[in-house]
């Protein structure tokens, strides 16, 4: 499968991958995501990348493949959609939630895809915390955090090649150096910081200082 992004060009190899479990979500993404094909792409391309990791972080392909490709479902809705569907739903936001609005299509997407498609608790938690993150993540939610962050269709001002280098040796170091980024990013953009994404640095960055 090949992804082409501003005349640059990327090969997956889907050897490794549940072709019949890859078809199946890739037509339910597509219906979610009818009207933004650049997050459905994204998220194809994150589903590949988590794939890739699983075999060097030895955690089950299937799991991450379906983490993957449902992570952003939720992502074309607006700030006022996804209020009145996580009501529709039974998502319970607190009012710090409710102020970090990245993170809400993650909890949303968690629930409606439990719902729909009885995803495990572990795809389920992957979802949920796959954009605040949490201290202690289990190796399938780190994959899918840094799976979101690293994909190569992906692009940041700043070069994040030194973190994506870091995702396949040093997970946990990967994580350190993109929460910071993304803390920064918050700042200069004067958005609300969830307070999940600062205890993710700090959990993780003990972590490696130890």
């Amino acid at each position: 499968m090949e992804f082409i992004n501003n005349d640059e060009k990327y090969k997956y190899e889907l050897g490794n991958v549940n072709m019949e479990l890859f078809l199946k979500y890739e037509k339910e993404l597509k219906e979610s995501l009818i009207d933004n094909e650049r997050r459905f792409w994204h998220s194809i391309s994150v589903a590949i990348t988590a794939v890739t990791l699983a075999d060097i972080y030895n955690v089950d392909k299937d799991s991450c493949l379906v983490a993957g490709l449902l992570h952003d479902y939720s992502k074309s809705l607006k700030y006022d959609e996804l209020l009145k569907a996580c009501d529709e739903y039974g998502v319970i936001l607190s009012e710090e939630d409710k102020l970090s609005d990245g993170c809400i299509h993650g909890f949303l997407a968690a629930k409606i895809c439990k719902v729909k498609y009885n995803i495990s608790d572990e795809v389920y938690d992957a979802i949920y915390y796959h954009t605040c993150g949490r201290p202690n993540m289990t190796a399938l939610e780190k994959i899918i955090y840094m799976a979101d962050f690293i994909e190569p269709l992906r692009r940041f001002r700043d070069n994040i090649a030194e973190i994506r280098r870091l995702t396949y040796t040093d997970i946990d170091l990967a994580i350190v150096k993109a929460t910071a980024m993304s803390l920064e990013f918050l700042k200069r953009r004067e958005k609300y910081i969830h307070s999940l994404t600062i205890k993710t640095h700090d959990y993780y960055k003990n972590l490696v200082d130890k």
